[in-house]
């Protein structure tokens, strides 16, 4: 009898042991597959494979939350409506699969009008099934309540679901499986294998195998075999989805490799892993509770307090080790650029530099005000002003400041400036290197002025051993923000190769989802939008918004968008670019009132003013109250948005037109 009571105590343990151990699985999934697909709607979400892919997530979430959720239920009614609210996932899981299926073989450039028929008929018949699961009696009927394990009794049509369920994930299959024998590429089929190998894992572990094995569940003990399955199938189900997901991630995305790895394993480490540490926390309190004793809010505090903070910190320390195995080769590169973006200037960091060393500059002098101008082509902008509140308008107001800095540079004596509408200036040349070694004519950087305590200038040694100092500082930053400038244009010309290059690389084995046209042509005749040109063709375009050759001349006249515009310019070129420019820079009109003062106006009033209504720099810089140094920074920013606007426009008409040759594909298969 002791015996007995022994393998009963331990059937007890072991069985609770086994229905923890299955819903904190079951927490892990859940979290898996809500993170997986906030990623893939974040990163993916123009793409048609990742959106097909992040619906057969939703569904697996849907699964195991409910799973979850029946732990914690204290009733049969509960449990039934847990139990039909779990079948909404498991009834559109065959049109998720078949779907993403699709799509996947649709980048192939494989012909699926005919296969969007049985497409259309396997949504009908899953959707039906959800329907009759929540509502009907068809599919499944009364539940049978056996915590740790409740489910419910197989109606009169479970069978034929069950063919249908098999039939669905066979044929999608088969779509992958095509999808993989189209690759032409190493890498292609060998993501595709990924796919492949773990494209059934969802299915096997969703697939309601309970209604069907219910006549043999319930004699005492009978759980422990189906819960110790359960437990082997749902691990198996998590690693199939990391690598699934880790295969859709590549799928639209025009960025490296190396990119993709790292903001994959980024996000999961930091997003999932923690959470799942957090919920498996959670989940162990009652234990901790009962073996120190301690309340259970501050044993729950600790621990999930613990678990964020040490999480982090193991992140932190093993990012050398992450780096390692993300970039292995480029790994110098990969330090180097970071180091970089450590160093980097920025407009407001300058600015507050130059603020800074003028304000010492003035007190040092004892004057009231100050300013810092660059040299930027012919012109001279004012980077920043010290002192009252009409300073900048008294500096604006004097037109011959370059005529001061040539006489500055002429007249040079040291460290003594010159006097020029009521302020001493001193021209900022380029400092000498590190080295020691300057140039014969030093290139000239700026000027800086203070307003002029005497009408002739009078320095005490002190003040010129310290205004070496400045003029060197402030000098040494200006040349550092220009050097920073061409390391800018520099990456913005390679930023824009990299994207070709990887477009290249997916129109070669087959054609992308958004393109329409075949990949020989897309190759041969590539859209303006991808070369590395087509921002400064965009400048040169709205530069001669109203006429010019930088307008009728411009290579942006082959964009399909402009020749999609022709119909409504008369068969003009130039009149259907110009309409195009326009209507990119409403795109980017705010909504509301005009308003020159309000910061999301700003981008749109300078290219209404500056390109539309044709004013001058200084006018428009008066009206927003904006330094001219900023204005044109501005300006290129704005430039640049409308170049973001029209790439989406572009893409956005080869979508349109991939869709009217996809009806006109199914159209001649039915007169066929």
């Amino acid at each position: 009898m002791g015996e007995l009571n022994a393998m009963s105590d331990a059937m007890f343990s072991l069985g609770h042991l086994l229905t923890f151990a299955n819903v904190a699985l079951s927490s892990v999934l859940t979290i898996l597959s809500f993170s997986l697909l906030a990623y893939t709607l974040t990163y993916n979400f123009r793409d048609a494979v990742a959106r097909r892919f992040a619906l057969l997530l939703a569904c697996v979430m849907l699964v195991y939350a409910s799973d979850v959720a029946l732990d914690r239920v204290i009733s049969a009614d509960s449990a039934a409506r847990w139990l039909r609210f779990q079948w909404l996932g498991i009834a559109l899981l065959p049109v998720a699969y078949y779907a993403f299926s699709l799509a996947v073989l649709r980048t192939t450039n494989y012909p699926v009008a005919r296969r969007r028929r049985v497409l259309w008929m396997i949504f009908t018949i899953s959707l039906l099934s959800a329907a009759s699961a929540l509502f009907g009696r068809q599919l499944v009927g009364e539940v049978r309540y056996y915590p740790p394990i409740s489910y419910l009794e197989a109606g009169p049509y479970f069978g034929l679901f069950a063919l249908f369920f098999v039939l669905a994930v066979s044929l999608s299959l088969g779509n992958i499986w095509k999808a993989r024998q189209r690759c032409l590429t190493d890498s292609s089929r060998q993501r595709m294998t990924y796919l492949l190998g773990a494209f059934l894992a969802p299915g096997v572990g969703i697939f309601p195998y309970l209604v069907g094995l219910s006549p043999f569940i319930g004699a005492p003990g009978s759980g422990i075999p189906i819960l110790l399955l359960s437990l082997a199938v749902n691990s198996a189900v998590g690693i199939m989805l990391v690598l699934m997901s880790y295969t859709v991630a590549y799928f639209g995305v025009l960025t490296p490799d190396r990119v993709v790895r790292y903001r994959l394993l980024r996000f999961f480490t930091r997003g999932p892993v923690v959470a799942i540490l957090v919920i498996l926390a959670i989940q162990t309190v009652p234990t901790v509770e009962r073996i120190l004793g301690l309340p259970r809010d501050l044993v729950l505090f600790s621990v999930i307090t613990g678990v964020i903070v040490l999480s982090q910190l193991i992140l932190s320390v093993t990012k050398t080790l992450v780096d390692y195995v993300i970039y292995r080769e480029d790994r110098d590169e990969i330090a180097w650029l970071r180091e970089l973006d450590r160093r980097l200037l920025t407009t407001s960091d300058l600015r507050q530099f130059l603020e800074n060393s003028l304000v010492a500059l003035c007190e040092l002098l004892r004057v009231p005000s100050g300013f810092v101008a660059s040299v930027v082509g012919p012109d001279l902008i004012l980077e920043v002003v010290v002192g009252p509140p009409d300073t900048r308008q008294q500096v604006l107001a004097v037109s011959d400041w370059s005529d001061a800095l040539n006489r500055a540079l002429k007249q040079s004596q040291g460290l003594y400036p010159i006097s020029h509408a009521g302020f001493w200036l001193w021209p900022l040349l380029e400092p000498a290197q590190d080295n020691g070694s300057r140039a014969p004519v030093p290139p000239v950087l700026g000027m800086l002025g203070v307003k002029a305590r005497t009408e002739t200038p009078l320095l005490s040694q002190d003040e010129l051993a310290v205004l070496e100092r400045m003029i060197q500082r402030v000098a040494r930053a200006l040349l550092d923000r220009k050097l920073q400038q061409g390391v800018f244009v520099a990456l913005r010309r390679i930023i824009p190769d990299i994207e070709r290059i990887q477009e290249l690389r997916g129109l070669i084995p087959y054609q992308t989802v958004d393109s329409a046209e075949p990949p020989a042509q897309a190759l041969l005749n590539p859209s303006p939008i991808h070369s590395p040109e087509f921002e400064a063709w965009v400048k040169d375009a709205l530069s001669h918004y109203w006429g010019g050759p930088k307008l009728t001349r411009s290579p942006l006249v082959h964009l399909r968008v402009v020749g999609a515009a022709l119909e409504q310019a008369d068969g003009n070129p130039t009149k259907a670019l110009r309409l195009v420019l326009g209507t990119a820079i409403e795109k980017l009109r705010p909504e509301g009132k005009p308003n020159l003062s309000a910061p999301e106006w700003l981008l749109y009033n300078i290219l209404e003013m500056r390109f539309i209504q044709g004013r001058k720099v200084r006018e428009i810089a008066d009206r927003l109250a904006i330094s001219e140094s900023d204005l044109y920074r501005k300006q290129r920013v704005a430039i640049g948005q409308v170049a973001r606007v029209l790439t989406e426009m572009e893409q956005d008409n080869a979508l349109e037109r991939n869709s009217r040759s996809q009806v006109l594909e199914e159209a001649g298969e039915r007169k066929a």
